[in-house]
């Protein structure tokens, strides 16, 4: 018995585990996190010019939020809003070197990076988009694209996510980009527990020796987009495998008569994909009229 308590307090304190919480961002996403967890809303600004590939068709009222410890949060928030300050130590010190090679230089520029993200003890972040209006209204294209995932097999899900991987591909010119090892690592379109058609997308990059990967799972909730995604930099604790972080059984209650079509509209597709009993449903669904 001894020998076990001591392999589990090893493992537990060896691994700086911590347990988890959940949080709830605008009433519309809840998400089981690390306890040391904290989030910050981004002002929409701060964020256009850096993620407009990704989601400049989704409207201009959408809100976005970093989800991680503190340090790592302020170390992604610099990155986007501070970067010439963040580098500029870099910087001065690569201008008093003389290089004698490209390669000699790539290998000190990975030391300071990977100096860096040790200093301010970055692990990662987690990210939320969300999104006030409608997709059918900003991106029709999109918006008919989902809807005819709807009614798909998994297997033609399938055969239809290998063709966006393809288009993705050539859009993003993977093989063009010098120096940037960036591969689609997953590609995979499915039903979420709410039976709404999901994106599941990772991508892995490497560029001056140092891993960089991403994660993106994206969803409409009422037809409006919901977000949730991953970033690291080297290595990171805590923040992989979004998809299994959103918790999608706690219904939110509220007074108003749309926010209660929308909780009742949410509640009987958790039923209908099997997630509420038929007892749970009810009980749930009185408990909203009330």
């Amino acid at each position: 018995m001894k020998k076990i308590i001591w392999i589990l307090f090893l493992f537990f304190f060896g691994n700086n585990f911590s347990f988890a919480k959940t949080i709830n961002i605008e009433d519309k996403i809840l998400l089981n996190v690390p306890e040391n967890f904290n989030y910050i809303k981004l002002e929409t600004d701060e964020v256009a010019d850096y993620y407009e590939e990704f989601f400049s068709s989704l409207g201009e009222y959408t809100a976005f939020y970093y989800i991680g410890t503190d340090d790592s949060i302020e170390f992604a928030n610099a990155i986007i809003n501070d970067q010439d300050k963040l580098l500029e130590p870099i910087i001065k010190k690569m201008e008093k070197k003389n290089f004698s090679t490209e390669k000699s230089m790539m290998n000190f520029l990975s030391k300071e990076i990977k100096k860096l993200i040790k200093k301010y003890k970055y692990q990662g972040v987690m990210w939320v988009l969300v999104s006030e209006e409608n997709l059918e209204d900003t991106d029709y294209d999109l918006f008919e694209i989902v809807e005819s995932l709807k009614n798909m097999s998994q297997a033609d899900m399938n055969k239809t996510a290998l063709e966006y991987k393809k288009e993705l591909n050539d859009e993003i010119s993977i093989d063009g980009l010098e120096g940037l090892d960036l591969k689609i690592s997953k590609f995979k379109i499915e039903k979420n527990k709410m039976n709404s058609p999901t994106l599941d997308l990772k991508l892995a990059a490497n560029m001056f020796n140092i891993n960089w990967d991403m994660e993106i799972y994206a969803y409409l909730k009422n037809n409006k987009p919901i977000i949730v995604g991953s970033e690291c930099i080297g290595t990171c604790k805590g923040i992989s495998g979004v998809k299994n972080k959103i918790v999608y059984s706690k219904i939110k209650t509220s007074t108003s008569s749309s926010d209660i079509v929308d909780q009742l509209n949410s509640l009987n597709e958790l039923y209908k994909s099997g997630v509420l009993t038929k007892e749970e449903f009810e009980k749930a669904k009185k408990k909203i009229l009330n």
